[in-house]
């Protein structure tokens, strides 16, 4: 029977109204009737998680206003409860099934989230790659910090979102955006801030690459132009996108 109620109760506390008629069956009468007693906690926790959602989607809520936010935020409540016991990790995909450009915006609010909140990593100082010998820069391989994050779409709504977001560290792009198409390049820096740039296309093929551990120099043949390579790099390294080696750089 306990199994039973603490299910119950968990659906009610997700806006499921039979779990809410369910769990009344397993209450004892109070000095509170206890549907107005159990109303109130579950509003609680509905109300927590739309506040923990809003933090993380700023943007989002910013656009759908606090009626609109609200609404979508108990739609995604019943259908995606909390998997884990850590409020940093939920939310992820809220937003997806939104019209228009809302689900970019939630996609891109996300991004910083989640690379403020990415394990740490030591990444490569300024200088290194100038004591490697030219022989082994050919097949040079380099991994990317964890809180990196691209999310492709519109330059409009990528700039806009970008000025937007007055807490995220806004970075000129390192090469020219060509094109209504680009990505944001989201991370959080050694200075525990998040920081965005916007990259072209080829670009972010390059950030794929060098992230998916092609050599540095076989993803330079993705960009469009060879003299996109030393800002984009310089971008990486100056930035601490780049993670420090754990052994001899090959």
């Amino acid at each position: 029977m306990l199994m039973a109620m603490q299910r119950s109760m968990l659906a009610a506390c997700y806006g499921d109204p039979g779990g809410f008629a369910q769990t009344l069956t397993y209450l004892a009468p109070a000095r509170v009737p206890v549907d107005k007693a159990l109303y109130i906690h579950t509003a609680t926790v509905t109300a927590a998680l739309t506040g923990l959602l809003a933090q993380a989607y700023p943007s989002l809520a910013d656009r759908l206003g606090p009626e609109g936010f609200a609404d979508a935020a108990r739609a995604h409540l019943r259908t995606h409860p909390p998997a884990q016991a850590v409020l940093a990790l939920y939310g992820e995909g809220f937003g997806k099934d939104l019209p228009g450009e809302l689900p970019l915006l939630a996609a891109l609010d996300w991004a910083a989230h989640a690379a403020y909140f990415a394990a740490d990593a030591d990444c490569m100082r300024p200088g290194t790659l100038a004591g490697i010998s030219p022989d082994k820069l050919v097949d040079l391989r380099l991994s990317l910090v964890p809180s990196v994050r691209l999310i492709g779409g519109g330059v409009a709504v990528l700039s806009a979102w970008r000025a937007g977001r007055q807490d995220i560290q806004p970075v000129a792009s390192p090469v020219p955006l060509a094109g209504p198409e680009a990505a944001a390049l989201v991370w959080r820096g050694p200075d525990l801030l998040v920081a965005v740039t916007l990259l072209p296309p080829d670009a972010v093929t390059f950030v794929r690459m060098v992230s998916g551990g092609a050599p540095l120099l076989e993803a330079a043949g993705a960009l469009a132009a060879p003299d996109q390579f030393p800002p984009l790099l310089a971008l990486l390294i100056g930035h601490g996108l780049i993670a420090a080696a754990t052994g001899e750089l090959t």
